[in-house]
């Protein structure tokens, strides 16, 4: 249930040219984006690190997931001449209509429901056709909340946003429905389906896999946060000592720019300080937010200001400093 194992089993599954592939897994709780995402418009990125609970860009694209025990992943490979996206859908459709009886449907975006309600969440396309669903079994549907649901309207990212739906789980419409229940519905589906292309001799466990293999899927955070394609965030707040608008432009995963605007002139030469403190940065990293402020800190800046006549005090600029650090840990 090693998410980054499964993930390098399924990538690598789809390194056989000509073989139809069906490949059933379930992982421990983790949040999986597409290769072209923004992981903080995505996910609570805060929240997942403050569980410990890994964040994964998969090489392929597609939208985000929150996985753990109580869904199960599907993944039907195949040479991409014999593709439709709509074809795979109804594929597991008809083993839970048929074997499970679940009343499940194919939607006009090929996602599978029931009731209007997502079961299945996402699909991709590779170098070969390539079907990925998470169906929701019996996950802790309010951790999916927690964890994908943010607000992040002032974030405008140039990669690619997921669509999110109300989704349920199967056990609502089944007391019998499980993780092997399901899994064996769609395995004798698919058997039986793509029986002239089956070769039950050539079944691949994951003793088999190339370790090499797995241990090259990428975890870094040049590849989980650098790959995110350029984006802008603004937010603002208002603080005792004023109000304050912020712009963080980021080009991949970098802080290439910022701009930190007070409504009181009298931070002018701080905030400049902070400005240039945070260019270079990683974003959104609680690391090097402190040593951003903390080269404030040290800096000059702090022996004393002095703007219109205008003089702030250490411990001012502390109170300052501090609350926009705290300010862009929230914000990020």
């Amino acid at each position: 249930m090693d998410p980054w194992t499964n993930i390098a089993f399924e990538e690598w599954y789809n390194t056989n040219p000509q073989e139809i592939i069906l490949f059933l897994w379930r992982n421990n709780s983790c949040a999986v984006i597409g290769r072209n995402q923004n992981p903080w418009k995505e996910c609570n990125v805060r929240l997942l690190q403050k569980h410990d609970i890994p964040l994964i860009r998969r090489k392929s694209g597609g939208g985000t997931v929150f996985h753990d025990i109580g869904n199960t992943n599907y993944t039907l490979i195949m040479p991409r001449i014999d593709f439709t996206r709509k074809h795979t859908a109804e594929l597991v459709v008809r083993a839970l209509t048929t074997r499970l009886d679940i009343p499940a449907y194919v939607t006009e975006r090929h996602d599978i429901a029931v009731n209007g309600l997502k079961i299945s969440l996402i699909y991709l396309i590779m170098r070969r056709a390539y079907h990925h669903g998470t169906m929701l079994i019996d996950t802790d549907l309010d951790r999916i909340k927690r964890y994908l649901n943010v607000e992040r309207q002032n974030l405008i990212t140039k990669g690619v946003e997921s669509f999110p739906s109300p989704v349920t789980n199967l056990c609502n419409y089944s007391s019998t429905v499980s993780h092997e229940s399901f899994c064996e519905a769609v395995k004798d589906y698919f058997t039986e389906y793509y029986r002239d292309y089956v070769n039950h001799g050539s079944n691949k466990s994951a003793t088999t896999v190339d370790e090499e293999f797995i241990s090259n899927i990428p975890k870094t955070w040049e590849w989980v946060y650098g790959q995110t394609p350029d984006f802008t965030h603004k937010f603002e707040k208002e603080f005792e000592w004023s109000h304050v608008k912020a712009l963080f432009e980021s080009k991949n995963g970098i802080i290439t720019a910022i701009t930190l605007t007070p409504s009181n002139i009298k931070y002018h030469n701080l905030i400049n300080a902070l400005e240039d403190s945070f260019e270079g940065r990683k974003y959104g990293d609680e690391k090097d937010i402190d040593n951003a402020l903390n080269d404030v800190r040290v800096s000059e800046q702090l022996s004393g200001s002095n703007i219109g006549g205008t003089s702030i005090s250490t411990s001012e600029m502390q109170r300052v400093v501090n609350d926009i650090g705290k300010w862009i840990k929230e914000s990020s």
